[in-house]
């Protein structure tokens, strides 16, 4: 009996045991139903400043909900009032992109400002936390720069680094997107700096970055006293111009210009500085880039020692090496955590204002500093980047200089271009799609083009 009563006693324990866990187990799971818990969110879309009084309408802004966490998207359009509701979304982290197309004509009109291309606004908030029950947002569009001069293809990703040349083939290709002679005399093309760590490894607590975009919070650096550091200018890692007294390098309408890390024919072996042999094992993955308009070569800057692949081609003209932070020659960065932008300014260079990084606490010889350049002078920017998602970095330019990115899908050293879309042909003149947005803007060829005819 005394047994029988102990046998008894424990098996209520074991019985009370698994109702505890069940209990526990269903209350977890509602919980976790009810952190799940559909939420409700409404984002009301207006004009930033410099258009607010041109009174576009807003009917039909495109607004574009990415779900970071599993990639998928909610597209809505906005009612007469700039105004879009969701009543149910899965709660989490959103980027929400709102796109709106003002026809050329409809521009005139509200502007009276004559121009050959659509216009398109923009608006972006990036990495947008949206759990609560109720979720009130805003975004501001704004049409940026709408340049004459656009990057047309990019070819950052290079090819095979065993079969083909690795880095050594990059190029950039710059394109007169206007109806008028444009001179390249003094067009700078620069490498834009800013944080490359991965967006999952940031720690906004630390104070250097901003908590929205998660790139460096730049009004926090030493000396800055700008408080539109961060909003109304980009810096700069290398700086390369392409050189004339003003009207030594037209280009006509509807024409561009190849810029070569190494102008050299890639499929044929050549020698480098150093005497020894370059060659590749598959020349079809690679490109001839002996007739590029220009190259760049940093073998004689500053004390530089020089990259054996960099050679001078001397029948191909130099880009002036104007500041150089990093790199022994342009070389991209092939994983795609990239950017690039053109400006065009009339202040000597004696009056840029240079700045470290927001991260370095004193200002020695042992620390870079980097030229900052302001919005209003940049006249194209790409933002490039991983396919990998979670290889993703912090976005260096802003809404009004490009709204989202771009990147060649096969990735690093597949032979891939980046390049820009057909916007329309005027009396034969191709006009490439400039919308300040690079993911609507471009696409990608499997091999480069360097005969400077191929448009998508």
């Amino acid at each position: 009996m005394q047994k029988y009563q102990l046998n008894f006693n424990k098996m209520k324990k074991i019985t009370f045991t698994i109702l505890s866990l069940v209990t526990v187990f269903f209350s977890c799971k509602r919980n976790d139903v009810e952190d799940l818990k559909p939420v409700a969110v409404s984002v009301a879309i207006s004009f930033d400043n410099a258009y607010a009084g041109y009174n576009f309408p807003l009917k039909n802004t495109e607004v574009k909900f990415t779900n970071l966490s599993n990639g998928l998207v909610t597209n809505l359009k906005a009612d007469e009032t700039g105004a879009v509701s969701l009543d149910k979304i899965s709660p989490g982290n959103y980027d929400i992109e709102a796109v709106l197309t003002v026809s050329a004509a409809d521009y005139q009109t509200y502007t009276s400002t004559t121009t050959e291309n659509d216009v398109v606004f923009n608006g972006i908030l990036k990495s947008q936390s949206i759990v609560q029950s109720s979720n009130a947002l805003k975004i501001a569009l704004n049409a940026g720069k709408i340049g004459d001069w656009v990057f047309k293809q990019i070819h950052y990703a290079g090819s095979h680094t065993t079969n083909g040349a690795g880095f050594r083939d990059q190029f950039i290709e710059v394109y007169n997107n206007s109806n008028e002679v444009l001179y390249a005399d003094s067009l700078y093309i620069v490498q834009a700096y800013g944080s490359t760590s991965k967006l999952t490894a940031i720690d906004i607590t630390s104070g250097f970055f901003q908590s929205g975009t998660k790139q460096y919070d730049w009004t926090k650096s030493i000396g800055m006293n700008n408080s539109k550091a961060n909003t109304d200018y980009v810096y700069s890692k290398n700086i390369w111009m392409i050189p004339g007294t003003g009207k030594d390098h037209p280009v006509q309408p509807g024409k561009s210009l190849i810029i070569a890390a190494t102008a050299m024919n890639h499929k044929v072996p050549f020698t480098g500085a150093d005497g020894k042999t370059i060659t590749v094992k598959d020349p079809s993955l690679t490109i001839d880039l002996n007739n590029a308009d220009f190259e760049i070569y940093q073998g004689d800057y500053l004390g530089l020692s020089q990259l054996a692949s960099d050679i001078d081609n001397p029948n191909v003209p130099n880009l002036k090496n104007i500041s150089i932070i990093s790199g022994r020659d342009m070389i991209l960065d092939a994983t795609g955590r990239e950017a690039l932008f053109l400006f065009k300014t009339k202040r000597p260079q004696s009056e840029w204002k240079r700045t470290p990084a927001p991260d370095k606490l004193d200002i020695t010889t042992a620390v870079d500093l980097y030229y900052q350049i302001p919005n209003a002078e940049v006249i194209d920017a790409v933002d490039i980047q991983t396919p990998l998602e979670a290889n993703r970095v912090p976005k260096k330019f802003g809404a009004t200089l490009d709204a989202t990115f771009i990147f060649v899908s096969k990735g690093q050293y597949s032979s891939q271009s980046l390049i820009r879309k057909t916007g329309k042909t005027v009396n034969g003149r191709v006009i490439l799609k400039d919308t300040n947005s690079s993911t609507n803007d471009f696409t990608e060829l499997d091999m480069p083009d360097v005969t400077k005819t191929v448009f998508k």
